[in-house]
């Protein structure tokens, strides 16, 4: 039928499920290509043969029934060609499987030719009739004549699903209606309540008037009188306003109990229809890498390892050009010459494995070959010739520093340009694109012995968990993915490094920002803090630490992004809604990041900080963990910190050394912690020293005994946190 008979928006339909279904059988005959071009034989390739030709067949036939007789044609011819190759009138031989993969390139421009209405060019008449004799029994035309061309395809707009995943977010919908109409319920009883409250509120009016005009006018008996109906009447509402109350708060309790589950379910339903096996980008591989071989002169196969891993569509897509570069680079550098190979050893065809992992929410892709490795030799001299470093610098490069330079812009180290490589792109481009993921790549090599390329990137560049913090007067959420950590430092320990500053996170300076400095407010002004709070953000390579106010903890936020004319909006990312119903800004880490590593300037000052040393503390406990973990609590927030193991080194210490604070346990030989502080309130020097037990010892009594002996604060170890302590020795001190 022609197409022009159907109905316009029906045979849009039909071109999007055609269109979805030709990649697939396309994929197929190109995987039963190559599986072929491997020597199969006897049942094995019987079976590579009719699940090709059944691909062509199914071509043939759709692309009939929604008007693409051109792409029909070429189906046909290499249906055809598939069917002579199973009777054996036709033989594989050199140049064979170079035409079927034309032919299957050929076939997306015939559809896409026709889809728009465009001319075919001669080529695709060609190529038809090239496909057509060689199924007669012609020869195939020589390899370089016949070369595909590798395409770019996104993936398609739509998206085929099993029908049991549909049946489950419908169900969730109907219970989550259900829901609604419970919390519809719950409205009501409020507005009950309200009206309720406003009564009352008129009857303590009415009292409050009629007690006025009695001290006015004198009738005491008259006015107790209808004071005492006003109550009773005031006493039933405040009944009836507690009843609706309690019903209320039992309803709502268990509607949000059944809320949260479906609206998570719901959720994660949702995000998985984004969700798509990565083979639909990693197989179309496996010939970008033979093309590449071939232009070189080099035999290499690529193994796809965990290909059928689902993840987000658009971290797919967005992957497809940095894994490009990465086997471009393995098949040019990595690979040697088959000559070469073989006389090192090695097989002539050389392997690139291209594997897929999931690590939590994270998916790791490794890249690595058995090619020739990263000569660091080269890598140092390629350094001095472009002038990236000194010759002092060059030397004392760490192999980690060294390779690191493979991902500058511009750094190659070939120094003549090929149509393949040398031009100085690839492994940049790499890097900024994992970095607009939120990913991060790190690379091993041996020299002769391979290289391995490790990437680690989100599942899903869906977040919906933020950090929320305080900056300026203001609350902003920083997406979670983002957070790596957390610090709360003394002024002593930030950097003075070239005009700015910095704080050592993993033995590595990182620049330190205010953040409200950063999103135009009024910068932090409290320079004699005692402890400053951190928040270090990092993506990709790119990290920095942030100041801010207050860290106020994480929650769960579903993102809405700015609405035209603000989703220019600097630093911005979108909205969320808070807890008591106010949006919170969620800031844009890639903003942030540009902003703090292109800006300078001082946070704290340290004036003061130095002018006063750091307080002195004293930590006793008979558990040498314990004590342990709490100095090192202690140190990293800047404190000085001295440890003994009992009572009895405690107070020989304090009448030794001059403390500001003394933290101890209860249970210790020689002298336990009670004692020790009855001994400190009973001496004359000693009796304002700020004590803290932090003990296991958690019950009433233990805890009386601690504020008998006037202990200053009392923690017990099971319910510790490094906060806790912290805020217990800030207040103290």
């Amino acid at each position: 039928m022609p197409r022009s008979d159907i109905d316009p928006r029906l045979m849009q339909q039909l071109l999007q499920t055609f269109s979805a279904q030709l990649e697939e059988r396309l994929q197929a005959i190109v995987d039963g290509l190559l599986a072929l071009e491997q020597s199969a034989t006897g049942e094995a390739r019987t079976k590579l043969l009719d699940a090709i030709f059944r691909a062509a067949h199914n071509i043939k036939g759709a692309a009939r029934g929604v008007g693409l007789e051109r792409a029909a044609e070429l189906a046909h011819a290499l249906e055809d060609l598939f069917s002579a190759l199973k009777r054996e009138t036709v033989v594989n031989q050199p140049g064979l499987v170079e035409l079927c993969l034309s032919a299957v390139d050929g076939m997306r421009r015939l559809v896409e030719a026709d889809t728009t209405d465009s001319p075919v060019g001669q080529a695709s008449v060609e190529l038809l009739q090239r496909v057509r004799a060689v199924a007669a029994g012609a020869a195939p035309p020589p390899a370089s004549a016949a070369a595909p061309t590798a395409t770019r395809r996104s993936l398609a707009d739509t998206v085929r699903l099993p029908v049991a995943r549909l049946d489950r977010i419908a169900d969730l919908a109907e219970e989550l209606q259900a829901s609604n109409i419970r919390v519809d319920d719950h409205y009501q009883v409020s507005r009950q309540q309200h009206d309720l409250a406003q009564r009352l509120k008129q009857l303590w009016a009415q009292i409050n008037q009629t007690r006025q005009n009695t001290s006015q006018i004198g009738h005491p008996q008259s006015a107790i009188l209808q004071d005492r109906h006003l109550l009773i009447e005031a006493s039933d509402l405040i009944l009836e306003i507690e009843r609706l109350a309690d019903s209320m708060q039992r309803g709502l309790r268990a509607t949000v109990a059944q809320l949260r589950p479906l609206a998570s379910g719901l959720r994660e339903d949702v995000r998985d229809l984004r969700m798509v096996p990565a083979e639909s980008v990693l197989k179309p591989f496996v010939l970008t890498v033979r093309e590449l071989a071939r232009d070189l002169d080099k035999r290499v196969e690529l193994v796809l390892e965990g290909e059928r891993l689902e993840m987000d569509r658009a971290i797919l897509d967005a992957l497809r050009d940095p894994l490009i570069h990465l086997l471009r680079n393995a098949v040019d550098h990595g690979i040697e010459a088959p000559t070469q190979r073989r006389l090192m050893g090695k097989a002539e065809t050389g392997l690139i494995t291209l594997r897929l992992e999931r690590e939590g929410q994270s998916v790791v892709i490794t890249v690595s070959d058995d090619g020739a490795g990263v000569d660091s030799t080269r890598v140092r001299g390629r350094i001095r010739e472009l002038g990236l470093a000194s010759e002092e610098e060059v030397a004392a490069l760490s192999s980690r520093a060294l390779l690191d330079y493979l991902f500058r812009p511009g750094f190659s180290t070939r120094s003549v340009v090929s149509e393949v490589s040398g031009r100085g792109v690839g492994l940049d481009v790499v890097q900024v694109n994992l970095q607009a993921l939120g990913g991060r790549i790190t690379v091993e090599t041996e020299l002769n012995g391979g290289t391995r390329f490790r990437l680690c990137l989100p599942l899903t560049l869906a977040s919906d968990h933020g950090l929320l913090v305080r900056a300026a007067g203001q609350v902003f959420a920083l997406p979670s993915l983002y957070v790596q950590r957390i610090l709360e430092l003394a002024p002593t320990r930030i950097l003075e490094v070239s005009g700015s500053q910095a704080v050592t996170v993993d033995d590595t300076p990182v620049p330190l920002r205010d953040l409200a400095t950063l999103l135009g407010q009024r910068g932090a002004v409290d320079d004699y803090a005692e402890l400053i709070s951190v928040v270090v953000i990092q993506r990709g390579w790119q990290r920095v630490a942030l100041r801010v106010d207050h860290v106020l903890g994480e929650r769960e936020m579903v993102v809405k992004p700015l609405a035209p004319p603000l989703v220019a909006v600097r630093h911005i990312a979108g909205g969320t809604l808070g807890r008591d119903g106010d949006i919170l800004l969620v800031l844009a880490v890639g903003d942030l990041l540009t902003s703090a590593l292109g800006a300078g300037g001082r946070v704290v000052s340290h004036a003061h900080a130095e002018a006063r040393p750091a307080p002195r503390i004293l930590v006793a406990d008979d558990s040498i963990t314990t004590r342990t973990l709490e100095q090192s609590i202690l140190e990293n927030a800047g404190y000085r910190v001295q440890v003994v193991a009992d009572g009895e080194q405690a107070w020989e210490a304090l009448h030794n050394g001059s403390f500001d604070l003394l933290i101890t346990d209860v249970e210790m030989p020689e002298l336990d912690g009670f004692e020790l502080t009855r001994r400190i309130r009973g001496d004359s020097l000693l009796a304002d020293l700020p004590v803290v037990i932090v003990t296991s010892l958690g019950s009433e009594e233990h805890r009386r005994r601690g504020l008998e002996v006037r202990a200053d604060a009392y923690v017990v170890k099971s319910s510790f946190e490094t906060r806790e302590l912290l805020e217990v020795v800030g207040q103290l001190l």
